[in-house]
């Protein structure tokens, strides 16, 4: 029996631009921390081969701490006997040729991986292992693409003669984003006519799939840790896959546990308008958790005599310290126009920060003594300057 372990979309070395020095080095330690439990498994299980299909790093020039690390977690499968074998993801394959190479490649330089580097043509390794022969081919993806385009429709796929055939790529599948996804997609009609391929392990599709196109058995592992708020439902973990003969694979979606996530929605029309921000606090505090990834989304309209009791700093600093991580996402709230022309609805508006900071000023400087005023004027001129 072969046995396979099949990852994805680990995204070490990730940036999280609203988090600070310390929680984002918090949480490259779990996403480290998460990858490493497909090593760990691969060893214990004795695997035959282990196969990464892109996105191992979130960026084509992640830190030298992460090179380093995944080193040695590449060394550990080597030395357990185990052989790599990876692709490239969309996120560490430069964007352009001229940006040098994906990350990965140093790893083929030091023979502690096979690392398929082509774009446009497949390149194919062979093994034997219990009298069955194997064939693993990958494809790069290739940066040139833009959506509309099918990844195979110019790439000739001849796997050598094998027993069975997988094939590594990291795109998405129709059928597995949402309609409007700006990016290339390989197309069923494509993925069903490929020559002689039994499995096609895909990387980039976040979720965990098994999915039959025509003859071709599409496997995704999913990523190994959630990435973002917007994947609060998605199953991190990775694929163990045992071939015996020439039988159908058996598939085994190992689950990794995420680092808690949550987020909590609060309707702006709930919110009292003695204590707004008490109300707010109030319920962060009942779900907080200091490892917890808390995001608060406010949703609804605000009247801007709310929205000026909201303390929106004192909100966002309580969440930190409380919790592991904390957003305030404001996006869903808009005012509204308290006096409508011709009566009616309230009128939403945007909120504009800059009219905001403005507005805010000229209440201070309203209120400043003769002394206060210059401070006031050059604090309001450098918050807008920095504003943009």
């Amino acid at each position: 029996m072969i046995r396979l372990v099949f990852t994805a979309d680990n995204h070490l070395s990730k940036y999280y631009a609203k988090m600070t020095p310390e929680q984002l080095a918090r949480r490259r330690q779990r996403l480290r921390e998460a990858w490493a439990q497909t090593v760990d498994f691969a060893i214990q299980k004795h695997a035959h081969l282990y196969l990464h299909g892109g996105d191992l790093f979130d960026m084509p020039d992640p830190r030298t701490s992460e090179l380093i690390w995944v080193a040695r977690q590449f060394q550990r499968l080597r030395e357990a006997g185990i052989e790599t074998l990876a692709i490239g993801g969309n996120h560490d394959v430069p964007k352009m040729r001229t940006e040098g190479a994906t990350p990965l490649r140093i790893y083929n330089e030091v023979r502690v991986a096979h690392v398929f580097t082509k774009s446009t043509e497949v390149e194919w390794r062979t093994f034997e292992f219990d009298g069955l022969r194997l064939a693993v081919g990958g494809l790069s993806p290739d940066p040139r693409l833009v959506a509309g385009d099918d990844p195979l429709a110019d790439v000739t796929v001849q796997p050598p003669a094998a027993d069975v055939v997988l094939l590594l790529m990291h795109y998405a599948v129709e059928g597995t984003l949402y309609y409007e996804a700006n990016e290339p997609i390989l197309s069923k009609a494509s993925i069903a006519a490929l020559p002689g391929v039994h499995y096609l392990l895909v990387g980039h599709v976040h979720q965990e799939r098994d999915v039959l196109v025509g003859d071709v058995r599409c496997c995704f592992p999913g990523s190994t840790e959630r990435m973002t708020f917007g994947e609060l439902e998605t199953r991190p973990g990775f694929l163990y896959l045992e071939l015996e003969g020439r039988g159908p694979a058996r598939l085994h979606q190992r689950p990794i546990e995420p680092q808690p996530m949550h987020r909590l929605v609060i309707r702006t029309t709930d919110l009292p308008p003695d204590d707004p921000t008490g109300f707010v606090f109030q319920k962060i505090q009942e779900c907080s958790h200091p490892e917890l990834l808390l995001q608060c989304r406010l949703e609804g309209p605000l009247s801007r005599e709310l929205y000026h009791r909201l303390r929106f700093f004192e909100i966002w600093r309580q969440g930190n310290e409380l919790n592991a991580f904390f957003d305030l996402d404001r996006s869903y709230t808009y005012l509204a126009d308290e006096a409508p022309r011709g009566g009616g609805d309230p009128t939403p508006q945007r909120v504009s920060p800059r009219e905001e900071i403005e507005k805010v000023a000229t209440a201070l400087l309203a209120e400043a003594g003769p002394e206060e005023r210059d401070l006031i004027e050059e604090a309001r001129r450098l918050v807008l300057e920095r504003y943009g």
